[in-house]
């Protein structure tokens, strides 16, 4: 299991839109990425999860996978998180 703490920098935090986007992209990803917040875990391919973790701007993340390409998955979401935009 590999693990990674990660700032959200969309100024949105995780509404609908931003939510829709880390869905899709996380189901492109060769095993299941987690996302964490105030105790609250998530699976990053299921929209209702990420929109319950209630994360806003500046908020820590810990972004979790287990599995075969667990590093490149969570790498990868890392990356796409850095970028996102709402």
């Amino acid at each position: 299991m590999i693990q990674r703490q990660v700032v959200l920098k969309n100024k949105t935090g995780l509404h609908a839109r931003p939510a829709s986007k880390i869905v899709a992209f996380a189901k492109e990803l060769p095993c299941r990425v987690y996302m964490e917040y105030e105790g609250k875990k998530a699976a990053a391919d299921s929209i209702l999860q990420i929109l319950s973790l209630g994360a806003k701007e500046g908020s820590v993340l810990l972004l979790s996978a287990d599995g075969e390409g667990d590093k490149h998955s969570v790498e990868k979401l890392d990356a796409f998180l850095q970028i996102l935009e709402g």
